[in-house]
């Protein structure tokens, strides 16, 4: 095992590195080299260095005129890497694409990264190749997936989640109190499924439901949506009961030997609500 001695050692360089691009990345808005070195605790020449080096490898663009250091286009590419490879991804791709074919919206993946939710999305009309996604991030807050995957989290994990990243605005609908949104996961916990009318965008409305691996646990969400009027005018239930179908198709795969149950009341009362 090597150890991570102190002194300017290859495993500490590269510690540096990823604070480095998660303070950019993190951050409300671009920082200088003096900001990142003062939210770090690192020298002003160390984080310059590591910046030059990472604008060379286009994950970091630091603006020549400001010297304000953004995300660079290069980590959009190592994400999408990331993505369509896992065991999960292949299982869900062709189960996805045949839910948006039948109903007219995409059909997201989602699954929880740094607190935040990433969603692969299959589209109702193919407009690329398989192996290249329609990716969101979202708070895991401020959308349908998000309430999902934590519900199959304890409330102390939720709120620690809440309280690391925060729980900004996305619009007026969005869920901002961390009592009020344990509450709503604890409701999607007994309903089975979660929705979000315009929490993560105005005018937009998403379904989701779980996935589960071979212990039961939730690894990720199946979800769909689109313009709010589509959707309330659309079949609500029967869009849900299509996720619900998929994402147990995809969990008997993954070996989860039970049931996805949904609470058959509470969906009519949302269908009451929507419509």
């Amino acid at each position: 095992m090597v150890e991570d001695q102190e002194g300017d050692s290859p495993i500490k360089s590269v510690r540096k590195a990823i604070e480095v691009l998660e303070a950019v990345a993190n951050a409300r808005r671009p920082l200088r080299i003096g900001e990142i070195s003062a939210k770090l605790g690192m020298s002003q020449s160390a984080v310059s260095r590591i910046v030059a080096t990472l604008s060379k490898a286009e994950m970091i663009y630091q603006d020549d005129e400001s010297g304000r250091c953004y995300p660079g286009l290069g980590l959009a590419v190592l994400g999408a890497c990331a993505l369509g490879r896992r065991n999960l991804d292949r299982i869900a791709g062709p189960i996805m694409d045949e839910i948006a074919a039948r109903t007219g919206f995409y059909v997201g993946l989602g699954r929880l990264s740094k607190g935040k939710v990433v969603v692969m999305r299959s589209l109702p009309t193919p407009m690329m190749q398989r192996d290249v996604a329609l990716t969101v991030v979202a708070p895991i807050h401020a959308c349908a997936p998000g309430k999902i995957l934590a519900s199959g989290m304890t409330d102390s994990a939720v709120a620690t989640l809440l309280v690391t990243y925060g729980m900004d605005p996305i619009t007026t609908k969005t869920i901002t109190e961390p009592q009020l949104f344990l509450e709503v996961v604890e409701a999607v916990r007994q309903n089975g499924f979660a929705l979000d009318e315009e929490e993560g965008g105005h005018n937009y409305m998403h379904v989701a439901v779980p996935i589960m691996d071979h212990n039961g646990d939730i690894v990720a969400s199946l979800s769909a949506g689109g313009v709010l009027a589509q959707v309330v005018e659309g079949d609500l239930a029967g869009l849900l009961q299509a996720l619900n179908h998929g994402a147990l198709r995809i969990s008997r795969e993954l070996d989860y030997p039970g049931e996805l149950p949904i609470n058959v009341e509470a969906l009519r009362k949302e269908v009451v609500k929507a419509g």
